[in-house]
């Protein structure tokens, strides 16, 4: 069937580029629409389906051509942003082990944040090296994880929170080695102060000197373009199939989170998301 084969193809591919497929196929029903609607039997005459057969909206799809460009300059920016990151591997600095914390951080599973890279990506390395702190066991169940960074601001909170506490234990001797371990902790995040204000400096600097935050805030305004570019979208009427579609496809885009998270619910929003996935789905396979 060729929807299954559309579906298949453009499932495994990045979210850019299926949406590019997407808009091909709504922009060759909306083609195809406007060169059939002037041969209708007057502006009223009807579909099988039932519904008027007129040319799309202009102004649907001019809004709709300018989402799709400004897709497309999004798409660009992020590629820039990903060859700038392959430039300056080689002079990023992986966190010292020190300063590694809890595994499997790109998760979102910690307070702090996971190691990244030069824009922002998480870093998933290997275990192998990371002798110091991570035991054998640890690092044959998990040869490459992302972990969570401590940064100087908490290590720094953590100095003073050992800072401030009294020494416990029932007997003389307990409060004696809670003592002990207490400075032992306050030396041990003093030093890893000063590891994590070089570290921060250090990719604090490759960030400026190579581009990266210019990068980000490039993809920060396009992506913003595209919103805004929805939205006109969304404001537009829709007289045809490909036009929903067009619409749907908008707003597919601009609001996945919100999609991924409800497609699945049985609430109306869950009804809604799926109605959606369906316009679109069945505006792109229109045109083959």
């Amino acid at each position: 069937m060729p929807n299954d084969a559309i579906a298949a193809t453009a499932e495994g591919l990045p979210n850019t580029t299926r949406r590019a497929l997407l808009w091909g196929l709504a922009a060759a029903s909306t083609a195809a629409a406007v060169a059939v609607a002037p041969d209708a039997q007057g502006a009223g005459a009807l579909t099988s389906s039932g519904f008027p057969d007129q040319p799309e909206s202009p102004a649907l799809i001019s809004a709709y051509q300018s989402f799709c460009d400004a897709s497309v300059d999004l798409k660009e920016a992020h590629q820039a942003r990903e060859w700038l990151a392959d430039e300056w591997k080689h002079r990023w600095p992986l966190a010292p082990e020190a300063l590694l914390w809890g595994a499997n951080a790109q998760d979102g599973s910690y307070l702090d944040d996971g190691e990244r890279d030069i824009i922002g990506r998480y870093i998933v390395r290997d275990t192998a090296d990371l002798t110091k702190r991570m035991s054998a066991k640890f690092r044959r169940a998990t040869p490459r994880t992302c972990f969570s960074v401590l940064t100087s601001s908490r290590a720094r909170e953590i100095v003073e929170k050992w800072k401030r506490s009294s020494p416990k234990g029932r007997t003389e001797k307990a409060r004696v080695r809670h003592e002990l371990f207490r400075d032992k902790m306050i030396r041990e995040y003093e030093t890893n102060i000063v590891l994590a204000e070089q570290y921060e400096a250090e990719t604090a600097r490759l960030r400026e000197i190579s581009g990266a935050e210019a990068a980000r805030l490039l993809v920060k305004e396009v992506d913003g373009r595209v919103l805004t570019a929805a939205n006109e979208v969304s404001q537009c009427r829709a007289y045809t199939v490909a036009g929903l579609g067009m619409k749907a496809d908008a707003l597919t885009v601009t609001a996945s989170a919100l999609m991924k998270i409800t497609k699945s619910d049985e609430s109306p929003l869950g009804q809604i998301a799926r109605f959606i996935e369906s316009v679109a789905e069945v505006a792109g396979g229109a045109a083959v």
